[in-house]
């Protein structure tokens, strides 16, 4: 990958998965990271597996289905790290269910995330 050396990058569902590992070659490639998860606990994982890369790191719990903590975590990105130049909205969910065999809230949760946390973003 090429270098993004003073590049930020917003990544979200950086607390597993596809996000993880992005959010871990970014940080190699020296891009500052604002990274956010719904899951702390993951994200805090993906945090300490950039830490010493040497870039600027901030982190924060985020459910991408409301939009209210989506435009919030955008600010504090902006405002902590002067910039955003990257923005991968990564977060999603999946079932393993036909459409026809989910329930109303089933459905409902997955298009909150995967349709609305990405317009959101």
């Amino acid at each position: 990958m090429k270098s993004f050396d003073g590049r930020v990058a917003a990544i979200s569902g950086a607390g597993s998965g596809i996000g993880r590992a992005l959010a871990i070659e970014l940080a190699r490639c020296g891009a500052h990271l604002a990274l956010s998860d719904i899951n702390k606990s993951g994200l805090s994982e993906t945090v300490k597996n950039c830490e010493n890369s040497g870039v600027k790191i901030t982190s924060q719990r985020v459910d991408v289905a409301k939009r209210e903590e989506v435009y919030e975590w955008a600010d504090r990105a902006a405002a902590n790290h002067g910039k955003v130049n990257l923005i991968f909205n990564n977060a999603g969910v999946a079932l393993g269910a036909s459409v026809e065999a989910m329930s109303y809230e089933d459905f409902e949760w997955l298009m909150s995330i995967n349709f609305w946390g990405v317009v959101y973003g």
